[in-house]
């Protein structure tokens, strides 16, 4: 176990696309924050996103934090180098559909350090001035730039968060699977599923790291709950809330005392006119007066600890923290059996929460039912599920990131 008090007296540089409050930027601000009152000069660098957007209110202060589009603001083009590489990886994939009958792989890479040549030159400025820093960077675009900039004496971990069978629709990201992975010191997975698949697709190996549960989480309540199923969760297509809603159409047929609330904002990709499509489904359904989505709040855990149950329907999901976060607190928990594994990894079904298949509204409701009219069930998935508090403790994975960090 790694206590607050043990220094850690180096430079780490975290790289992330965004910081508007999602599982990767949440497991992000949590690591940072450890690792900066440890001792570590710490920055963060936003690849993707304005200073002025980011949601930084979870980040230790003393962590110096930089937007790479501010960056490269100011910065000069280089036009005649981003055309050089442009041609050359042109020139590759050219010849390559030639010879080969397929892409070039170094080709699409770089076309892709091509169009991003400004901020790639800019991060290789950074990391020959930081060459001793530890890099950790999350989700692809953001590793993708990495893994073109860091130096040789930089030691590299990268984070994989989502579903990579996703990814064999890319040609570029495959590319980067193949050619930049391996590149890397260090790889963590969200999940077992996702380093199986890392290794018999790419022969990469690396570790799984689960995410971190949040302190301060209110106890399991114990009297009886309120007759309410909740999420909590960004308000995106990914999270298919229509599937919440679908099943629990069915379910109020037979349970009217019942309501649904939705905690959460529009944030990020997959939102745009998501939120108006949803209060459409309602209105259609008549059912305004029963489902209910509410902005996001800061004392979510304490103000839905009471509730009947958690229910997440994403249709894919890496590891998610509000799942991980209502088992925490005892609220029976119902997830789709995302690809990528993340619930599957966490959930022995109808022991510690109930699993159901993706996009199936029938078995969504049945799950739903099934809690609601065995209290025995939800009694033993609140009780079993909260011993993932300490499973999953802060402490805990601080103490499995440090090992990767000091390897």
């Amino acid at each position: 176990m790694v206590s607050d008090n043990q220094k850690l007296e180096k430079g780490i540089t975290f790289l992330i696309k965004v910081m508007n409050g999602g599982g990767a930027e949440r497991v992000t601000s949590i690591i940072s924050n450890a690792m900066v009152s440890r001792g570590a000069d710490v920055t963060l660098i936003l690849t993707h996103q304005k200073l002025e957007d980011a949601v930084l209110r979870d980040v230790d202060e003393r962590i110096r934090v930089i937007s790479l589009e501010d960056s490269i603001a100011d910065c000069p083009v280089k036009k005649s180098r981003a055309d050089a590489l442009m041609f050359y990886g042109r020139m590759l994939s050219k010849a390559s559909r030639v010879l080969r009958k397929k892409e070039s792989e170094t080709g699409l890479i770089c076309r892709y350090y091509a169009r991003d040549y400004r901020k790639v030159s800019w991060l290789r400025d950074y990391f020959r001035q930081y060459s001793k820093n530890t890099v950790i960077a999350f989700l692809y675009d953001s590793i993708f730039l990495t893994l073109g900039a860091v130096t040789k004496t930089n030691h590299v971990i990268i984070s994989e968060r989502g579903d990579p069978e996703q990814s064999k629709g890319s040609r570029t990201t495959m590319a980067f699977l193949h050619r930049m992975f391996p590149k890397a010191d260090g790889i963590v997975f969200q999940s077992p599923d996702v380093q199986k698949w890392y290794r018999e697709h790419m022969g990469v190996e690396g570790r799984v790291i689960f995410n971190p549960i949040r302190t301060g989480l209110p106890e399991r309540y114990r009297g009886e709950r309120q007759k309410k199923i909740v999420n909590f969760c960004r308000i995106s297509r990914q999270k298919n809330l229509e599937l919440l809603i679908d099943a629990f159409e069915l379910f109020h047929k037979e349970h009217k005392d019942y309501e649904l609330h939705i905690y959460g904002d529009p944030v990020g990709d997959l939102t745009d006119g998501y939120l108006e499509l949803l209060e459409k489904r309602i209105a259609e359904k008549s059912l305004q007066d029963k489902i209910h989505i509410l902005g996001s709040r800061k004392d979510i855990h304490t103000a839905v600890a009471d509730y009947a149950m958690f229910v997440s329907s994403s249709d894919f999901e890496g590891m998610s923290n509000s799942m991980l976060e209502a088992m925490a607190i005892g609220l029976p928990c119902i997830c789709t059996d995302c690809p990528a594994g993340g619930a599957r990894a966490i959930i022995n079904d109808h022991y510690n929460g109930i699993l159901v298949p993706v996009k199936d509204a029938e078995r969504l409701y049945h799950a739903l039912k099934e809690v609601a009219e065995n209290p025995e069930l939800a009694e033993k998935l609140s009780e079993n599920g909260t011993a993932i508090k300490d499973e999953l403790a802060e402490e805990k994975i601080i103490a499995k990131w440090l090992e990767i960090i000091n390897d």
